[in-house]
């Protein structure tokens, strides 16, 4: 089996309502969670990126800052059009529809909006870019230096909202591969020889610990174009590479096979950098830890298959 049929799979199980349900019941309380410790450590938070601003000459906050402000604007399209979009036309083309589809629909609409607006952006680029960059030469540093740390701190609570997401989903993660073991007529090896624990959640606090230094480290890296979505991409791909493979792997498969599956590293790499583009579409994104976790699974259960 390859990583295309795998990615059918993975989908397939993502638009089941048991995974749309859990994703849901932990990303949304958790967004709420990050949104009110967001409000109340705003202020230091945007101290500590205005200071690291302050170190960025003018010429480049001015030029590369457009970007991130692009960024934003894009997600802001993207949301304010869906939302639109459902509040208008729901009725019309989701009423009556099974739940199943309708998530579909919900799912396609989303990255449709997605594709629309980064074409609009990227037809218009030159124009949007120059826009910017004059709207910005307009304001003292210090009202671009506040705006951009405002759009940083933001950078900053989501990835922690997105790192907690993926924290919880990984302490709970047996229940949702059980569920997976189960829609697919798998019973549980209760005989197999479990992974050590200690082995696996040292994996996912050490990948944890160097995603939070690394995440602080790559600021200054965010105004420079390109260099700053491939850095944010890579980050959360390298977190995901081997945490969330060892977190399925402990609960499916044995040491042995562990060891064997570790000498693919294309797939490793594939999985992850498929997995982290999800962080970067709303919504969607907080599917991103079941996603990553399915895939493996598909995987793990294929090479157990052939073994």
């Amino acid at each position: 089996m390859k990583i295309n049929t795998y990615l059918i799979r993975t989908i397939d199980d993502m638009l089941s309502l048991e995974t749309i349900k859990l994703a849901l019941v932990t990303g949304v309380p958790i967004l709420l969670l990050w949104l009110g410790i967001g409000w109340i450590l705003w202020e230091p938070v945007t101290a500590l990126t205005s200071t690291i601003i302050s170190w960025i000459p003018f010429s480049i906050l001015k030029a590369n800052g457009a970007l991130i402000i692009t960024f934003f604007l894009w997600l802001i399209a993207v949301l304010v059009s869906y939302a639109l979009f459902i509040g208008l036309f729901s009725g019309f083309l989701l009423g009556g529809k099974q739940e199943r589809k309708f998530e579909a629909i919900n799912f396609s609409l989303i990255f449709l909006f997605s594709i629309f607006w980064a074409g609009v952006i990227l037809l218009n680029w030159d124009w949007l870019n120059s826009e910017i960059q004059r709207f910005l030469a307009l304001l003292p540093f210090e009202t671009i230096s506040q705006g951009l740390s405002w759009l940083l701190a933001i950078y900053l609570f989501y990835n922690l909202f997105l790192i907690n997401e993926y924290f919880v989903v990984f302490l709970f993660r047996k229940p949702f591969i059980e569920g997976l073991l189960e829609r697919y007529g798998i019973s549980p090896d209760t005989n197999k020889k479990s992974l050590s624990r200690f082995k696996t959640y040292f994996t996912l606090y050490r990948d944890m610990f160097w995603f939070f230094i690394a995440s602080l480290l790559i600021l200054p890296v965010l105004f420079i174009p390109i260099a700053n979505f491939l850095a944010v991409w890579f980050l959360w791909a390298w977190l995901y590479k081997e945490s969330a493979f060892i977190g399925v792997c402990s609960l499916i498969c044995e040491e042995k096979e562990l060891e064997e599956l570790r000498e693919h590293k294309a797939y490793f790499v594939v999985t992850a950098l498929s997995s982290a583009l999800l962080n970067f579409i709303p919504i969607i994104n907080i599917f991103t830890p079941f996603f990553v976790m399915t895939l493996y699974f598909h995987w793990i259960l294929e090479h157990k298959k052939t073994a």
